[in-house]
């Protein structure tokens, strides 16, 4: 019982770090941004603060999903 657990974490988990992922890509093709610029280049708080907030919240999402 306890490997089905397992196994469901970990498969959420790397479920939630894709649905990051191609979240963060939506955002960039729709808003035609351009992440690395921004964040490195422009040094950009506010959008860095905007991208956190998105990994928390797909965070939150998933960690709800695991729990019930």
């Amino acid at each position: 019982m306890a490997l089905d657990e397992l196994l469901s974490t970990i498969v959420y988990s790397v479920l939630g770090i894709v649905l990051l992922l191609i979240t963060v890509v939506i955002v960039n093709k729709l808003f035609r941004l351009d992440l690395h610029r921004e964040l490195v280049d422009e040094h950009n708080v506010a959008f860095g603060i905007v991208i956190a907030g998105l990994a928390i919240a797909i965070g939150v999402i998933v960690a709800g999903t695991i729990s019930s």
